[in-house]
């Protein structure tokens, strides 16, 4: 990992501090977040506290949140309205989205590598051996093929020196999914977030290889993976993208409101209560740095076999 692309997951944060003054002036239309995903996931729940923050600083008339389950239709009708108050919200699977403006990088949620308790997989150099030896051989679970998990499985393959190609991948839906997965011996070791995963590790029932965290984490006694030997950092992000088809200055009414989320300590509290991490980026380091994640991701997408 270069050493700016590793700065940048950090980047930000002293400047968007020494920027921080009063609100914005609220919105003079209603905001929309549009979320291309499923009700209930990360990307729900991440639009509907930005709703809660919003509404309860006034930093908008009205909020509402609407998803629309990766339909193509509702994304291709958001990059061509230009509307003062939509925002979609975007992860790593919206990374080259045409039609968009990269406004901020708001959040995003570290992952941990986890085996069953009684695998041969005790340290994560165990792993590493065996995905060196043999990648095919060791069957990988995750959620959903082509998300978060999948690209970490793949870039921790890479970052060995294995082939990415033969990785052996089993997609569950949601966090039960693969712990049901791991417990009965159906996959050998796993990929999730911290928040869905830490409570099973302190419960004894999997055990934490590694973090993909740039330190280690409170939540999670284990090392990160830069430690492990795979120069590596990665989250499961989230940002807010505006139309390319907006006005410059409705644009940076936008960016002052996400600027004004991002630092206020509600937001850090939400960050702290939901086991997010506060990855705030804005401007030409977060272009910079979503130039660089967007390659990153297309690449190890085509080795795993997923057409970009």
């Amino acid at each position: 990992m270069r050493r700016r692309e590793f700065l940048l997951w950090g980047a930000g944060l002293a400047a968007l501090a020494a920027g921080c003054g009063a609100d914005p002036r609220p919105l003079g239309v209603p905001l929309s977040l549009v979320v291309p995903a499923v009700v209930g996931g990360l990307d729900d729940a991440f639009a509907r506290e930005l709703r809660r923050l919003v509404t309860k600083r006034g930093l908008a008339r009205a909020v509402d949140v609407t998803t629309c389950d990766g339909d193509k239709a509702s994304i291709k009708d958001f990059t061509h309205r230009a509307s003062r108050g939509r925002l979609l919200v975007a992860g790593p699977a919206l990374v080259n989205l045409t039609g968009t403006v990269p406004l901020a990088r708001m959040a995003g949620e570290w992952s941990v590598v986890v085996a069953p308790m009684g695998s041969r997989f005790r340290h994560f150099g165990d792993l590493a051996a065996a995905l060196r030896r043999a990648p095919g051989s060791v069957l990988m679970g995750g959620r959903g093929h082509g998300g978060a998990d999948h690209v970490l499985c793949g870039l921790v393959a890479k970052g060995l020196g294995a082939d990415a190609r033969l990785v052996d991948y089993a997609s569950f839906a949601g966090g039960d999914g693969l712990l049901g997965a791991l417990l009965d011996g159906r996959v050998a070791a796993g990929v999730g977030g911290v928040a869905g995963l830490a409570p099973q590790i302190r419960a004894g029932r999997v055990r934490a290889l590694a973090v993909s965290s740039p330190e280690r984490l409170p939540e999670v006694d284990a090392p990160t993976l830069m430690e492990s030997g795979v120069r590596l950092v990665h989250a499961d992000w989230r940002a807010l993208l505006a139309s390319d088809a907006l006005r410059d200055d409705d644009r940076a009414h936008l960016l002052d409101l996400c600027r004004s989320i991002g630092a206020s300590d509600e937001w850090a509290a939400s960050c702290r209560r939901h086991l997010w991490a506060p990855l705030y980026l804005e401007g030409p380091d977060f272009d910079d740095w979503l130039g660089v994640e967007s390659a990153r991701s297309r690449d190890v997408l085509t080795d795993l076999g997923l057409k970009q």
